[in-house]
């Protein structure tokens, strides 16, 4: 298993007589998605700004990729890419003016820089903005400007993201832009954590997903799930003399319910292929198959109603 990049132990951490954060504690193994949720005034944004350094903890400890964030080295901020509730734009400065900037600050030469824009941003409002654009940044719509903290937070690929609401304001192709970029931040190596309201993109996006609720971080969808059986189902209008068949595949009991073949699977590309081809062999007319919804807001709901016991 890949080592943990993101350890907080302990933490504790209040403003005046408020506490946020009481004995919380998380880690994030490289290479991760992680979606953080929970209600206004939980404090996800609080522990992104301890993550960056931005706030000190009162007790406890957070480590990132072997720092502690509030020793405020350089070089750790060289290996974050952040979103943050500002662009990070400055106002009267172009795009491609502050993209000298934050170059600079990473070291990154400007031919670089270039070959990132032309690949990863090609055919958007960044590269035509980068190429000819002359429009001060504070000009921008609300849109643009997220495309721009965007563009700015994957700038160098860097090895930890740190996401506080990305997807605030972006039209369709935006939103998918920065779903792609995520995925290739993520085979690139990348440990990625993104807290959003969106719960769409957090289950499309996030591997492992947290929940802060009670002053501590729990773990509603864990990465190990992915190893886990997954509920499928098999609508048909026969339902007697096929359980055997699907059994002797999958390896657990089905159940026939209301028109449909429940049954679970620990690897659905593998196995569900052979269940419907066996099926239809036996005669089995087939009228839809796919997963059981498993909807994060409902984990979310059971997840309150189970600690308010």
């Amino acid at each position: 298993m890949s080592d943990a990049v993101i350890k907080i132990q302990n933490l504790f951490k209040s403003f005046g007589k408020n506490a946020i954060f009481d004995d919380a504690s998380l880690s994030i193994i490289e290479g991760c998605a992680f979606g953080l949720v929970g209600l206004n005034g939980s404090g996800k944004t609080t522990l992104i700004r301890l993550l960056l350094g931005l706030l000190r903890p009162n007790r406890g400890s957070i480590n990132v990729l072997g720092f502690d964030p509030w020793r405020h080295r350089a070089e750790y901020f060289r290996r974050l890419g952040v979103i943050l509730d500002h662009d990070g734009f400055a106002g009267n400065l172009t795009v491609a003016q502050n993209l000298k900037v934050f170059s600079a600050a990473k070291r990154m030469e400007w031919r670089h820089v270039e070959a990132y824009v032309n690949e990863f941003w090609r055919d958007t409002f960044i590269e035509d903005e980068f190429r000819n654009g002359k429009k001060k940044v504070k000009l921008l719509s609300r849109g643009q400007k997220v495309q721009c903290a965007i563009c700015r937070a994957f700038l160098s690929w860097p090895a930890v993201y740190f996401l506080d609401e990305p997807l605030v304001a972006l039209d369709v192709d935006a939103s998918d832009h920065f779903y792609r970029l995520v995925k290739l931040a993520k085979e690139k190596g990348g440990t990625v954590l993104i807290s959003s309201h969106q719960l769409q993109a957090i289950e499309d996006l996030c591997d492992t997903v947290g929940m802060l609720h009670n002053k501590r971080i729990d773990i509603l969808k864990s990465h190990d799930e992915a190893a886990m059986p997954k509920p499928w189902f098999v609508r048909c209008a026969q339902g007697q003399n096929f359980g055997s068949v699907i059994e002797d595949i999958c390896r657990f009991h089905p159940e026939y319910d209301n028109g449909a073949w429940r049954f679970s699977v620990v690897d659905p590309p593998a196995v569900v292929p052979k269940i419907v081809s066996a099926l239809v062999a036996e005669g089995c007319e087939i009228q839809e198959v796919g997963p059981e919804p498993d909807d994060l807001k409902d984990r979310i709901r059971d997840h309150y109603r189970e600690t308010r016991k």
